[in-house]
Order: C-alpha cells, then sequence, then structure tokens
C-alpha cells in the first residue's frame, strides 16, 4: 500500500451535531438532550390582505457538537445568520472552545440566540471554525436552513416551529 498523506482538514475537528431546537437541557453528569429540534417557524398574522410580514422577535438554540481528532487546541466557531433574497450576513456569535486529547473528547456550543426575524424565507446559519494558533486557517464547516413561512390570517399573532 502507498503512503497516505492528510490535509488539515481530515485531521479534525470533526462535526457531530447542529441544528436548531427550542432548549437544551445540560445534565449534572454532562449529558445534553435537545428539546423540539426545528427547521421552519410558521407566524401568522391578523388581516388576510396583509402583504408584508411585521418582523417578531424569537429566541431558541443552536447546537453544535464537535470532536477533537488530531486538531488539538484553541479554535474560534462563529455563528453567521444570512437573510433570504438579499443574502445580508448578521452579527455573527463568537465562540472560543479548547479541543483535546484523545480524538474523540468533544466540545458541544449552546448558542442562545435571539433572532428579529423580518422577512419570509429561508434564512441560513453558517458555521465557521477558526484555527487560533499556526495557519489560523478558516473553515465552513456547515450551514443549517430555517425556513420562515409567513401566513396572513384572521385572528391572533402567533409563531409556532414546525
Amino acid at each position: 500500500m502507498g503512503e497516505t498523506t492528510s490535509t488539515p482538514d481530515e485531521l479534525g475537528p470533526y462535526l457531530n451535531a447542529a441544528f436548531i431546537c427550542e432548549k437544551v437541557l445540560q445534565e449534572r453528569d454532562g449529558v445534553m438532550s435537545a428539546i423540539r429540534i426545528i427547521d421552519r417557524l410558521t407566524h401568522t398574522m391578523p388581516g388576510a390582505d396583509v402583504a408584508v410580514m411585521d418582523p417578531f422577535p424569537y429566541q431558541f438554540t443552536l447546537l453544535l457538537g464537535f470532536k477533537s481528532g488530531e486538531a488539538l487546541g484553541n479554535y474560534q466557531i462563529s455563528i453567521q445568520p444570512i437573510r433570504p433574497e438579499d443574502n445580508v450576513k448578521m452579527g455573527a456569535a463568537v465562540y472560543t472552545v479548547n479541543f483535546e486529547a484523545p480524538a474523540d473528547r468533544g466540545v458541544g456550543v449552546c448558542a442562545n440566540m435571539q433572532i428579529q426575524f423580518d422577512t419570509p424565507g429561508l434564512w441560513w446559519f453558517d458555521i465557521f471554525l477558526t484555527e487560533l494558533s499556526g495557519l489560523k486557517r478558516i473553515r465552513r464547516v456547515t450551514r443549517i436552513p430555517l425556513r420562515i413561512i409567513y401566513l396572513p390570517q384572521a385572528g391572533q399573532t402567533s409563531v409556532s416551529p414546525g
């Protein structure tokens, strides 16, 4: 067999989980439980003739899990929300983490977020990982979608995850 070489991305850290949920419970033993995983929100408004969605705030948790692999040391995790249609990048949430040996040791980030959703459509959350030592490489490890559905209706205003 020939000798194989690995690129830095193949050495880790490795993404283990990435999703949006209503909340995360963290037990005393460190185990996390994600409650109500969501990928769409339906926002209803009174008045069937309303053509433009009124902005509304929504609070949620973005859960990220990584495994160290062979990439040890300090890294920065950035969560970059992107609006639909115009692809405007909103302010990023940034977390600094430390990956330790052994290779299966993990890091979990529970990002409590509140966003003012002002337009329906597919919102993206780009997840970037930046190595803080050495080459300071930045790589996007995933994108998480959240679809905002606007339904103007007679009755009360409500937001429901789906």
